[in-house]
């Protein structure tokens, strides 16, 4: 029972994994994929991902993390991308290398006024690449023909996406062999901007005392995260949830999540039509609608368009598979205030949740303000039966 546990957890992680790919592909092909402009914390990048890696190294491999001293505490980029790139190229040496080591060496290659030059290399010692295959790595949809080929699981988008991201960031990726032994050496260099001496000030005021050996950023975003779900928790108990969506499993994985964070006032419905119909019988029940976009009868964009034309002005966040920067923004002229991305992250859920629930001003949840028709808890209509 627990290998066949494992199995589909597995088979459910290599799938969340092709549906990134082909929508970050998507949105670089778009010219849609954004890239932000934040603090870097680059030694912390890369034992992050290594640390991330670690569970997918095989038996007898090696996995070691190399920091350059000279490296710069803090830059300024977009950490998020730097990570997706430095840990695209690290699982794909953990896919290919079933003995000897994983390096992840990062240095400080140049330094001007301005700027630091970061380069990230990943050595291994799995089967290689050939001459042929050397000139097509980084092409879309390439699988490279190994005999261990029943490992590969993906899109054979990963080092094309990498590339793309790195080339957005201003830097590059490449390939060379590792001349110690058989294995590859793929590199990423990217350049960061320094920090000015405000923006220093304000990260030595901001950091944590880190009471572990974790790093200071995973003690950061652990308290962040824990923090936002504490806030969330007090609300979720009195709040109450619509949630429009067609797909049984997908209704079952958002009330399990909505579970979790506290919820306990919540409503299904299959369609558009039963969204607006409940809405309208139950105009002051509801405090925020989680409302999908492709459903039978009528879809999340018509209904939202007749949610607005009621007058009803509770937050509508649409759940979209469609994450180009075009359907988003249809998202928005059509009346909904917010959208996430399926399948859905649960701390993104999370935050979303947060932002919407807890209104500017001191408004009140309709839970709150008197007079408002009471819901029972979870409960899941259709258009032949409510229970």
């Amino acid at each position: 029972m627990r290998e066949t546990a494992n199995m589909i957890d597995e088979s459910g992680h290599v799938l969340l994994r092709i549906i990134n790919d082909i929508l970050d592909y998507s949105k670089i092909a778009a010219g849609s994929f954004s890239i932000e402009n934040d603090k870097v914390d680059i030694a912390s990048v890369a034992t992050s991902v290594v640390h991330s890696v670690q569970a997918t190294v095989q038996p007898g491999v090696s996995l070691r993390l190399s920091l350059s001293p000279n490296l710069p505490k803090w830059a300024e980029g977009d950490p998020l991308r730097c990570r997706q790139v430095v840990e695209n190229i690290v699982s794909n040496a953990a896919k290919f290398t079933e003995q000897g080591y994983i390096l992840v060496s990062v240095s400080l290659v140049a330094e001007d006024v301005a700027t630091y030059t970061i380069l990230t290399e990943v050595y291994d010692t799995g089967h290689g690449v050939t001459q042929d295959d050397a000139q097509k790595l980084f092409k879309p949809f390439t699988q490279l023909d190994t005999p261990h080929q029943k490992r590969r699981q993906g899109t054979g988008l990963g080092l094309s996406i990498a590339k793309s991201i790195a080339e957005l960031l201003g830097g590059n990726i490449g390939y060379k062999p590792n001349p110690e032994r058989q294995g590859s050496i793929f590199w990423f260099s990217v350049k960061l901007k320094k920090l000015n001496s405000l923006q220093q000030i304000q990260i030595v005021d901001a950091l944590p005392v880190p009471s572990s050996d974790l790093s200071r950023q995973e003690v950061s975003q652990g308290e962040d995260l824990a923090e936002q779900l504490t806030q969330l928790m007090k609300i979720s108990p009195m709040a109450r949830i619509l949630a429009a969506e067609d797909n049984i499993i997908n209704q079952k994985i958002l009330v399990e999540m909505l579970h979790g964070f506290g919820f306990r006032y919540i409503t299904v419905v299959s369609d558009g039509a039963q969204a607006v119909s409940t809405l309208s019988a139950t105009t002051d029940a509801f405090d925020l609608i989680l409302m999908d976009i492709s459903m039978p009868v009528m879809n999340g964009y018509e209904a939202t368009v007749r949610i607005r034309n009621s007058g009803i002005r509770l937050p509508i966040i649409a759940m979209t598979a469609y994450a180009l920067k075009d359907d988003m923004e249809r998202c928005l002229e059509k009346g909904m205030d917010d959208y996430i991305a399926k399948p859905m992250n649960k701390q993104l859920l999370m935050k979303k949740l947060l932002k919407w629930l807890i209104h500017p001003g001191g408004a009140v949840l309709a839970t709150t303000a008197r007079g408002r028709q009471k819901i029972p808890p979870y409960q899941h209509l259709t258009s032949q039966q409510q229970c």
